[in-house]
């Protein structure tokens, strides 16, 4: 074995054998190449059909709709949703605009600052200066307040003072909303003489909407609608004790006056209209009223580069 060894790498060395193992070598790559050549230039879709029908069993007698090359056409995209009958959004303003909450009232014919600005250039606009810039308000106001029958044709109210408190907030130039509370003590009037006169307690306090037409100016006069409730408390012509408390709505209009930017003065008229309960009757309670306003909200001054004085408008 040793020796048979010996004499193949003997053989190997010679230089003619050698050459001739290197001739065999390159002609057995050469024949293998061409070979794998030949076979690349057939119908690539041959194979493909090959292995399709490799894929396919026909033991099942069905046709197999995944093992043909047509299952693999993605070239037309279909729903899996049916179209027609899935649900579409319709924006309910035209245009596709977002709607907002002024939208209707807007339709109404009154005025928002999204669409008409500051002002309306009427009553003195205000320059370098808003009412925004300080929105919120607290104020007093007294005036008559002219009284309406309590029981028809039995008690009446005389005409009295009335006075309170009121809190607001402006939110638009043209917008705002504000508390009120008011009180009066007006005597009752009985159409049978009493021997002695008879007080009644009113008292009223109810939140409004307010809406200001000219927007961001000096002059600005306004009109409102609230809801609220009113207490009234007397004595009726019979020494029956009355104690009711009504559903109220007042309904005005108004005028300001700016004196500076933290101080207005305000005269207002207002029909507070209270709906009666049975035993009460429904009364328009007019006031006549004058107030002064203090507003407040407004930002601090300005430290900033280097001047204490400057304020922001």
């Amino acid at each position: 074995m040793v020796f048979f060894r010996q004499t193949l790498f003997a053989g190997l060395c010679q230089p003619m054998v050698l050459q001739r193992y290197c001739c065999a070598l390159i002609a057995c790559f050469t024949i293998f190449a061409c070979c794998n050549f030949s076979a690349a230039q057939e119908d690539p879709s041959s194979f493909g059909d090959e292995m399709f029908a490799e894929l396919h069993d026909d033991t099942s007698g069905e046709p197999c709709e995944v093992c043909t090359p047509e299952a693999a056409d993605f070239g037309k995209w279909e729903s899996l949703v049916d179209e027609e009958s899935a649900m579409q959004w319709t924006p309910s303003i035209p245009q596709f605009e977002p709607w907002r909450p002024f939208d209707s009232v807007r339709a109404l014919g009154f005025r928002h600052s999204s669409t008409h600005g500051r002002h309306v250039d009427r009553g003195n606009p205000l320059r370098g200066t808003s009412w925004l810039n300080r929105p919120y308000h607290v104020d007093w106001f007294v005036g008559p307040l002219l009284g309406d029958e309590l029981i028809r044709g039995r008690v009446n109210q005389e005409n009295v003072l009335l006075g309170g408190l009121r809190i607001g907030w402006d939110f638009d130039y043209y917008w705002g909303m504000e508390w009120r509370y008011g009180r009066a003590d007006p005597n009752a009037q009985f159409s049978t003489p009493q021997a002695q006169p008879n007080e009644v307690s009113y008292s009223v306090s109810d939140i409004s909407l307010i809406y200001y037409p000219w927007g961001d100016s000096k002059v600005r006069p306004y009109c409102l609608l609230g809801l609220g409730a009113a207490q009234i408390d007397f004595l009726d012509d019979t020494g029956i004790s009355r104690n009711s408390t009504l559903l109220t709505t007042p309904l005005g209009i108004g005028i300001q006056f700016q004196q500076w930017s933290w101080m207005l003065w305000r005269l207002e008229i207002l029909d507070n209209i209270s709906y009666g309960d049975g035993s009460i009757a429904t009364m328009h309670n007019v006031s006549f009223t004058a107030g002064m306003e203090i507003r407040l909200g407004a930002r601090p001054s300005s430290y900033w580069p280097w001047r204490a004085s400057r304020k922001f408008w």
